[in-house]
């Protein structure tokens, strides 16, 4: 008798450990995808960043040329046409 009620204890206990290593499966695929579009989502904005980094040397190199031409900052040099 003993030993029919220990093994049905120990299904029990098997089904109960076997839904947690399904629900942890279950996580650890969600934390994978999550973890994947965070690293898509990273790149992006590393991108952008890079880009918008770009710009503004562009836009230094621009404003630094225009100082740099103009009658005021010359220092009395003259442009010359």
């Amino acid at each position: 008798m003993a030993s029919n009620e220990l093994k049905i204890v120990l299904e029990d206990v098997k089904e109960k450990f076997d839904t947690v290593i399904e629900a942890f499966n279950m996580v650890k695929e969600t934390l994978d995808r999550h973890v994947e579009e965070n690293r898509k989502d990273h790149q992006e904005f590393k991108r952008a960043i890079l880009g918008v980094e770009a710009d503004v040397s562009g836009i230094r190199k621009d404003l630094n040329d225009h100082r740099n031409n103009t009658e005021l900052h010359v220092g009395g040099k003259r442009k010359k046409a």
